[in-house]
Parts: C-alpha cells; sequence; structure tokens
C-alpha cells in the first residue's frame, strides 16, 4: 500500500489556515528566469559533463485569506552522458505567513511532475512535496538572502530540491527588478523503474525577477 510521509504538510496547512489574512498586499505577481549551470551524478557516478540548464517560473498573490497563492516552475534537465532529459513541473499552492521589507516567509505544498527520459527510460510520474520560501533584507540595502525548499517521501520515492542565494533589487516604477546568484541541488530517488535510482544534480545558478 502506498505512504504518503507528509505529516509536516498538514500543519503547514493547519497553521496557515489559522491565519486571520495572508499579506497585506491585494494583487501581485512574480515572473522570473535562471540559468542553471549544473552537473548530474546518477548512483554516485558523476557525469562531469555540466550545461547550462533553464528554469522558469511565475507566481500570483492576492488579499483572500484561507485560499492559497499559486506558483509554477519549470526545469529543464539534461546530461547527456547519462541518455536523461527531462522535465520537472512545479505546481505550488502556498501560504504568506510573513510578509515585510526584512523578512518573508511562504509554506506550503508542492505537486511535482517528472516527464522525459531518465538514463534511457522513459518516465511520466508525480510527486507530493512540502514547499517554503524565505527572503532576508539586509537593512538600508538593496540586498536580501533568500532560499527556497521542496521534500517530500511517497511510495519510496524520496525528492529535495533547493536553492538558496543572494539577490539584488532595483526598484521600477511599477515593479521591482530583481537580480539573482545563487546555488541549487537536486537530491533524487526515483522508484519508477525497475531498480532504485539515485539522482543528484546541482550547480550554481543567476537569474532575474520582476515582482509587481
Amino acid at each position: 500500500m502506498k505512504k504518503l510521509n507528509l505529516s509536516l504538510a498538514a500543519l503547514a496547512v493547519a497553521g496557515a489556515f489559522s491565519m486571520p489574512a495572508q499579506s497585506a498586499v491585494l494583487l501581485g505577481a512574480k515572473v522570473g528566469a535562471d540559468a542553471w549551470y549544473a552537473d548530474a551524478k546518477i548512483n554516485d557516478v558523476r557525469a562531469d559533463d555540466a550545461s547550462v540548464q533553464p528554469s522558469y517560473y511565475a507566481a500570483f498573490e492576492h488579499f483572500i485569506p484561507l485560499i492559497p497563492n499559486a506558483k509554477v516552475r519549470y526545469t529543464g534537465v539534461e546530461s547527456a552522458k547519462f541518455n536523461t532529459d527531462f522535465s520537472q513541473y512545479d505546481f505550488i499552492a502556498y501560504y504568506e505567513i510573513l510578509d515585510n521589507d526584512l523578512l518573508s516567509f511562504d509554506i506550503g505544498l508542492n505537486l511535482q511532475n517528472f516527464t522525459g527520459r531518465f538514463a534511457g527510460q522513459q518516465f511520466d510520474e508525480w510527486q507530493p512535496n512540502v514547499y517554503s520560501d524565505v527572503r532576508l533584507g539586509i537593512p538600508a540595502t538593496p540586498v536580501s538572502l533568500f532560499g527556497s525548499f521542496s521534500f517530500g517521501s511517497y511510495d519510496e520515492n524520496n525528492t529535495v530540491d533547493g536553492e538558496a542565494g543572494i539577490l539584488f533589487t532595483v526598484g521600477l516604477v511599477a515593479a521591482d527588478l530583481n537580480f539573482k546568484a545563487g546555488y541549487r541541488i537536486q537530491d533524487y530517488d526515483f522508484n519508477y523503474f525497475a531498480t532504485k535510482q539515485s539522482f543528484q544534480n546541482d550547480g550554481f545558478f543567476g537569474g532575474v525577477e520582476l515582482n509587481f
């Protein structure tokens, strides 16, 4: 019988529902793109064929209590050595627990979809995760530190996808333009195939984000 190890998710959602409101913002949106220079490792063997892998995301935030905000992210994963080329889609529902100039903190659920080719085998699978995102502003500067984290365990599949870095903000008339740099790692145990496969993909990235 399939087992879902996401007890933290229940606590997160329960805590979010106890909040009187998510944020002072009425309507908001974020769109961003990252270029990730990543190198894969399968079953503890490093590919040593690092390449630039794209990631794009968009988020929508609103003022309605109890209804979560929404974020969608796409990441392309590729390793020629391992005959691996798949897409990861993150469908995220989250609540803003804190949102001010010094500290913002989001928590929610992330439903991941993996589709494509892994080590020469086709797959199209879903994985539930707990999701969190934090940004810490440095007072009197346009600089912030950020980190986001998704993790889940379901049917002997274990996934961890995390990133951390620094963000520089330029204020525009109708939006903030953010320049990002950081480090991201995917650490997965896939039970979708005849034998269990471990996969790791990590490296530095740079990106831009518009925050409306």
